[in-house]
């Protein structure tokens, strides 16, 4: 009989396995971080808060996405294919519009904090 705690222990692991071989997941971690430790130092309300958590959250859980992609692809295809390409890139641009938006959002929620 199957745990109920398993498939949590599996996606720790993911996590794990995309921040220790994922470089810009590393990079997106650490900045995740910061953040967090920003928001705290700030007196930032409860509701800024979260939607700097959210925002991690997504750009965490895109990378990982797009990860997961990139190794399906890589799994059904070894050989170059402009498909297999385009998809990969068209994956790397969704995060990078993430981390984008995620920069506006940071920069409007700490702007007015900082010119205080």
């Amino acid at each position: 009989m199957k745990s109920w705690w398993k498939p949590f222990v599996h996606a720790i692991d993911g996590i794990r396995q995309a921040v220790r071989e994922e470089r810009h997941m590393k990079i997106h971690f650490v900045l995740g971080l910061l953040v967090v430790a920003a928001a705290f130092y700030f007196p930032l309300s409860s509701l800024e808060r979260a939607i700097l958590f959210l925002t991690i959250g997504v750009v965490l859980s895109a990378e990982m996405m797009n990860t997961a992609f990139e190794r399906t692809v890589d799994l059904v295809t070894e050989e170059w294919h402009p498909l297999a390409k385009a998809a990969k890139d068209i994956a790397s641009g969704a995060v990078l519009v993430l981390a984008l938006t995620s920069i506006a959002i940071a920069l409007c929620i700490f702007v007015p904090y900082l010119v205080q």
